[in-house]
C-alpha cells in the first residue's frame, strides 16, 4: 500500500508538472504573439504620425522670459518640408487673448529648421507649434510652458554663457524656499544653440563668452556671430575671457575667427604668463591666493585699462580693459576664468561681482527680497516701462473717468431713486403711485445723460500715441530705433497694425507689449483684462517684418505695441572731439550728423553734460574750447539745484503722466540717476535702454530730440470702416536721438 501511494503522488506531481510547462510554453507564445503585434501596431502608429518628424525647441539652453522676445526653433523632417507652407506658433499674449505668430515658408530656399520669436504673456499659457499645407494642418505640436522649468519672471536677470559659465551662476542666490533665484544662468554649449537673430537675445542682461573651447568657438557661424555683434551694439552688455589663444597658427594668426576679433579692443599677440597675480588679489580684497595663470597679450587700439599685470619677462600686459561696442559695454579679460588657476580659486565670485556690477542691480547681487515691494505697488506697475504705458495711455480730447466720480454718479441716482423719490412722490404730492413714473423717468434721464456724457467725453475715432528713441553709431554709422505706440479706439473694432520707416525701407518688426507684475494687466497676473476678445495673427516674413493681422481693439480702450529696427545711415561730416588730460572734459568740434535739425540737444561725457544752443541745423559745428565749463549729470538727470546754499533734488513723481520727455531721458540714463533710489522704480524690464556705462567709456553721447518721427505706424480696416471715412488722428508722437561719438586721448 505504501509503495502504491508512493507511486500515486509521484504521477500526480509528475502530472503537474506537466501541466504547468505546457501553460507556461502557452503563455509566453501568447505574450510573444502579443509583443509582436503590439510591436507591429506601434511601428505602424509611429511611421503614420507625422509629428515625429516635427522637432521644436524653445528658449536660450531651454529658458525664456514672460512678455520677452523667446526663440522658438522648428525643425522640420524631409515629408513635412516638400508639404508645409507655414509654421504657426499660438499662445496668448500680456492681456491673455491668444495670438497666432505665422511664419511662411520659401521653399525654394530649402528651410528645414526655423527660428520663429514669439513672445508669452503668461507662465501657464498653451504653446501650440503647427506646420500647416494650404489650409490643413499636416503636423501638431503642443509644447510644455511650466513656471517651475523653464519660464522666468519678466523683470528676473539673465546671464548666456557660450561655452562656460567660468563660475558667474555662484553669484546668484536662492529663496528661502528655494522656490526662485536672484538671476538665472542658461549655457549655449554648442554651436546650433546660439541663434541667428539678435532679437533672440532680447530677454538678456549679460551675455559671457568663453574662448576656452576653439573647437565651439570656430563653428560658431558668420550669421551667428553678427546676431551676437547686433545685439552688443543695440546696447548689450558683454564679458569676453580670452583663454585658449594660440599663436603658432602656418600664417601668424591666433586661431581665433575674425567676427570674434572684431569684438575685442585690439590686436591679439601672443600668450604670456603671470607668475605674481597679487594685483587680481588686491583688486577683490582676498587673502586666498591665487596660482600663476596664463595671459593673452593685447595691443589696445581703444577702450580703458582698468588692470594691468607683469608676466614673466616684465612687459606690462592689459588685463581687464573695459570698452564701448556700438552703444554696448563690453569687458574683456585677457586669461579664461575658467582655468585650472581661476577654478581652484574659492574668491573667483568676488572678481565675479567686479565684472557683473555694471549689467545686474547691486540689489540682486545681494539677494534682497522685493517682491512686496513690487507687488504692493498702488500705481499697479512698478517698472520704469509701466509709466510709460500709463503716459501714453493719456489722449487729448480723451477723459478718463476716476473712481471717485463714478462713485459719487452711482450715489447720486440712487438718492434720486430713494429719498428724493420718496420725498416728491409720499411726502409731498402725497401719491404714492407715482413713484414708479418719477423713479422711471430718473432713470431714463440718467441713462441719457451717461450715455451722452460717454459719447462726449470718448470720440468714435482711432488715436495714436508713439514714443521713439533712436540709437546711431557714427563710427559704424549703425542706427538701432525702438518705438512704443498705443492705439485708441472709440468702439470696439478690429485692424491690421503695421509701420514702416519714414526715410528707408528698413524692416520693422511689431509685437505686443508687456507690463510686468501681478498689478493689472501684468504679466504675473492671474487675470485676463481682455477676456473675450477675438484671436488675432502676427505675421513673420522672411525681411524680419511683422505686421498684427485683425487685432482686437475694445471699446473706448488701448492696444499696446512695440517696435524695433536696424538700419544703416551715411553720417557726413563728423564731429572731432578730444579729452582733456587730467579732468575727463571734452574739446574740439561737435557737429550734428543728421540732415535734420536736433532740439533740445545735450553733451554727455564722464558724468558731465554740456548745455548747447536750443537746436542744431544739419551739418551745424559747435565748438567746445578748452575753457567750457561743463556741469555735473546729476544736475540735468535729478534736478539738482543750489538754494540759499545748500543743493535741493527735484523729486520724481512715479505717478506723473504727463513729463513723458523726462521720462525718456531717465530711461536712457537711468543708473547714472541714481536709479531705483530716485525714481522708486525699477528698471529691470528693457535695461537695453540704460546706456549709463557709456559714461566710462571713450564715447560721448548727444542727446536731442527730433521734429518728425523716424518711423510710423499705419492701420488698415475693414472695407466697411475704411469706407466710412474713420477719423484717424497722430496725437503724440515724441522722438528722442542718441548719437555716439567717438572721443580721442590727447596726447
Amino acid at each position: 500500500m505504501a509503495y502504491l501511494t508512493r507511486a500515486s503522488q509521484l504521477d500526480a506531481t509528475c502530472i503537474r508538472s506537466f501541466l504547468m510547462r505546457s501553460l507556461v510554453s502557452a503563455g509566453a507564445r501568447v505574450s510573444l504573439l502579443l509583443c509582436v503585434v503590439l510591436s507591429w501596431q506601434t511601428q505602424i502608429i509611429a511611421q503614420a504620425d507625422p509629428t515625429d518628424a516635427l522637432r521644436v525647441e524653445v528658449g536660450l539652453g531651454g529658458i525664456w522670459k514672460l512678455g520677452h522676445v523667446t526663440p522658438v526653433s522648428v525643425s522640420l523632417g524631409a515629408e513635412l518640408q516638400e508639404k508645409a507652407t507655414e509654421v504657426s506658433v499660438t499662445t496668448v499674449d500680456g492681456d491673455g487673448v491668444e495670438v497666432n505668430y505665422r511664419r511662411p515658408l520659401d521653399r525654394s530656399q530649402n528651410q528645414r529648421q526655423l527660428h520663429i520669436p514669439i513672445r508669452v504673456g503668461r507662465a501657464s499659457a498653451p504653446l501650440i507649434v503647427r506646420v500647416i499645407a494650404g489650409d490643413e494642418v499636416v503636423a501638431e505640436q503642443s509644447v510644455q510652458t511650466s513656471p517651475a522649468t523653464s519660464a522666468l519672471p519678466s523683470d528676473q536677470p539673465l546671464i548666456v554663457a557660450i561655452g562656460s559659465t567660468m563660475g558667474v551662476e555662484q553669484l546668484s542666490r536662492a529663496s528661502v524656499d528655494g522656490s526662485s533665484e536672484t538671476f538665472s544662468t542658461a549655457l549655449l554649449d554648442t554651436a546650433g544653440s546660439l541663434p541667428n537673430d539678435w532679437r533672440h537675445y532680447s530677454m538678456c542682461d549679460l551675455i559671457v563668452i568663453s574662448t576656452t573651447d576653439r573647437a565651439l568657438i570656430n563653428q560658431i557661424s558668420a550669421e551667428q556671430w553678427a546676431a551676437l555683434d547686433s545685439w552688443v551694439r543695440r546696447g548689450g552688455g558683454c564679458v569676453i575671457a580670452l583663454g585658449g589663444v594660440d599663436n603658432s597658427q602656418a600664417d601668424g594668426s591666433v586661431g581665433l575667427p575674425q567676427p570674434l576679433l572684431d569684438l575685442l579692443p585690439g590686436r591679439v599677440l601672443g600668450v604670456g604668463r603671470i607668475l605674481n597675480p597679487g594685483t587680481v588679489e588686491s583688486l577683490v580684497s582676498t587673502d586666498e591666493p591665487l596660482q600663476p595663470f596664463d595671459v593673452s597679450l593685447l595691443e589696445p587700439g581703444r577702450g580703458q585699462v582698468e588692470v594691468s599685470l607683469t608676466d614673466t619677462v616684465g612687459r606690462t600686459v592689459p588685463w581687464w580693459i573695459s570698452y564701448a561696442h556700438g552703444h554696448g559695454f563690453v569687458q574683456l579679460l585677457a586669461s579664461s576664468l575658467d582655468g585650472p588657476a581661476f577654478a581652484d580659486w574659492k574668491d573667483r565670485k568676488l572678481l565675479w561681482e567686479r565684472l557683473v556690477d555694471p549689467y545686474v542691480d547691486r540689489e540682486v547681487l545681494e539677494g534682497k527680497n522685493e517682491n512686496a515691494s513690487r507687488d504692493s505697488s498702488y500705481l499697479g506697475y512698478s517698472d520704469l516701462v509701466g509709466q510709460l504705458r500709463a503716459s501714453l495711455d493719456v489722449f487729448s480730447g480723451v477723459t478718463v473717468i476716476s473712481f471717485g466720480q463714478l462713485a459719487a454718479t452711482l450715489i447720486g441716482i440712487l438718492l434720486v431713486v430713494g429719498p428724493i423719490d420718496y420725498l416728491v412722490s409720499v411726502r409731498w404730492l402725497r401719491r404714492p403711485q407715482v413713484s414708479w413714473y418719477f423713479a422711471g423717468f430718473s432713470l431714463l434721464l440718467a441713462c441719457a445723460g451717461l450715455a451722452w456724457y460717454y459719447h462726449s467725453i470718448r470720440p468714435d475715432q482711432l488715436i495714436i500715441n508713439t514714443a521713439q528713441i533712436i540709437d546711431i553709431d557714427v563710427p559704424s554709422q549703425r542706427v538701432n530705433g525702438r518705438l512704443w505706440s498705443h492705439v485708441y479706439s472709440g468702439k470696439a473694432r478690429r485692424a491690421t497694425l503695421s509701420a514702416t520707416a519714414t526715410n528707408s525701407d528698413a524692416p520693422i518688426c511689431l509685437d505686443w507689449q508687456g507690463l510686468p507684475g501681478r498689478g493689472l494687466g501684468g504679466l504675473l497676473s492671474q487675470l485676463n483684462t481682455d477676456r473675450g476678445m477675438p484671436a488675432y495673427s502676427i505675421s513673420i516674413s522672411d525681411q524680419n517684418t511683422s505686421t498684427l493681422e485683425n487685432v482686437g481693439i475694445p471699446a473706448a480702450g488701448t492696444k499696446c505695441i512695440v517696435g524695433t529696427w536696424t538700419d544703416s545711415l551715411d553720417l557726413n561730416p563728423q564731429s572731432r572731439l578730444v579729452e582733456i588730460p587730467g579732468v575727463n572734459q571734452l574739446a574740439g568740434e561737435l557737429v550734428n550728423p543728421l540732415d535734420v535739425d536736433l532740439l533740445e540737444p545735450t553733451l554727455f561725457y564722464h558724468g558731465w553734460f554740456y548745455s548747447l544752443n536750443s537746436r542744431i541745423q544739419p551739418g551745424e559745428l559747435v565748438t567746445i574750447a578748452y575753457d567750457t565749463i561743463p556741469r555735473d549729470m546729476s544736475r540735468r538727470l535729478n534736478r539738482r539745484r543750489t538754494l540759499e546754499g545748500s543743493d535741493t533734488v527735484t523729486p520724481w513723481d512715479p505717478s506723473d503722466r504727463l513729463s513723458i520727455d523726462r521720462l525718456l531721458e531717465l530711461m536712457m540714463f537711468h543708473r547714472a540717476a541714481s536709479g531705483r533710489a530716485y525714481t522708486s522704480l525699477f528698471h529691470r524690464y528693457q535695461p537695453i535702454l540704460d546706456q549709463s556705462n557709456m559714461m566710462r567709456t571713450d564715447r560721448a553721447i548727444l542727446v536731442g530730440r527730433l521734429e518728425k518721427p523716424w518711423a510710423a505706424v499705419e492701420i488698415s480696416l475693414n472695407e466697411a470702416e475704411a469706407a466710412k471715412g474713420l477719423a484717424l488722428s497722430q496725437d503724440k508722437d515724441r522722438v528722442w536721438c542718441r548719437i555716439a561719438i567717438p572721443v580721442a586721448k590727447e596726447e
